[in-house]
């Protein structure tokens, strides 16, 4: 379970950058995570939830964005790939659709880019 040591990291993060800034307590966390990551966000969260017990996030709300990759072709295409913002994980298509899309451009296949991110894009935290 990678989600685990994704998490580990994570919370070292959010951990050393709220003792950075002297806080008190961590109120939010807000994660972008790329649909391609192949995390499950539910075990992230869990993950996260219990690595924050007896810690100054603890009680903190994580907030999680999905990143939808897009298309690039040699035509000189640039564009989204049909997945929209706020669709739950398992709503989302198979890597096997992401890899056979085409361009709507010329019909050559698409080159996927981004959408493997996993950022911790803010912290919210008491000083």
């Amino acid at each position: 379970m990678h989600e685990y040591s994704l998490a580990c990291e994570i919370f070292e993060t959010v951990i050393e950058t709220a003792h950075d800034n002297k806080a008190s307590a961590v109120n939010s966390i807000t994660l972008e995570i790329g649909m391609l990551t192949h995390a499950n966000p539910e075990q992230l969260l869990f993950c996260l939830e219990v690595l924050s017990r007896d810690s100054i996030a603890e009680g903190a709300k994580v907030n999680v964005n999905f990143i939808s990759p897009y298309g690039e072709c040699d035509c000189g295409y640039r564009g989204d790939v049909g997945v929209g913002d706020g669709i739950n994980c398992e709503d989302q298509p198979s890597l096997y659709e992401y890899a056979v899309m085409t361009c709507p451009s010329c019909g050559k296949p698409l080159q996927l880019v981004g959408g493997d991110e996993l950022i911790v894009q803010t912290i919210d935290i008491e000083i």
